[in-house]
């Protein structure tokens, strides 16, 4: 009985197979976002329509995060990026969340200008105040969630590489 053999694979098959399913990857990304263009093109923006592609943008993205990390492969990647740019990933992730933060800051100031303010005075009166506290809010959970997802996938990606290497 070979229940429980393992078969021999050519290191060849295996990388060419894993560039199968990274291409396959990519092109399921694609379609999604062409399925919600499209969507959003003949029927306006209903969240209720691209609910499906958005959940397996997101899934699929959080997938590869997970497996990336526990595999020790994260950190890897991360020490790679630091080593070939001026910029580390530390310093990415906390100007991505200030620009994130700012970016939605300002959206939100300019709809409340816009929407509820009665003069220009009262227009940028509202703006001033809808982007403080819209930075005040949304720059600590960014950061919390871009920075704690990237200090606990290094602190998990490292202990599972160690623990890969005494083995």
């Amino acid at each position: 009985m070979k229940l429980f053999k393992r078969t021999a694979t050519d290191e060849r098959i295996e990388n060419i197979r894993n560039k199968i399913f990274k291409e396959m990857y990519y092109l399921i990304m694609v379609i999604c976002l062409v399925s919600i263009g499209i969507k959003v093109a003949n029927h306006g923006f209903e969240l209720k329509l691209m609910i499906l592609e958005l959940v397996i943008l997101f899934l699929g993205g959080v997938y590869f995060l997970i497996r990336s990390i526990f595999l020790g492969v994260y950190w890897d990647e991360v020490e790679m990026h630091d080593r070939m740019n001026k910029t580390t990933m530390g310093t990415k992730t906390v100007w991505s969340s200030i620009g994130l933060a700012l970016v939605i800051a300002i959206i939100f100031g300019v709809n409340s200008a816009v929407s509820y303010a009665n003069g220009t005075t009262q227009g940028l009166w509202y703006f001033i105040l809808v982007l403080f506290v819209s930075i005040m809010i949304y720059l600590p959970i960014f950061l919390l969630l871009f920075g704690g997802v990237h200090l606990l996938a290094k602190k998990i990606s490292l202990k599972n590489r160690d623990d890969e290497n005494k083995l």
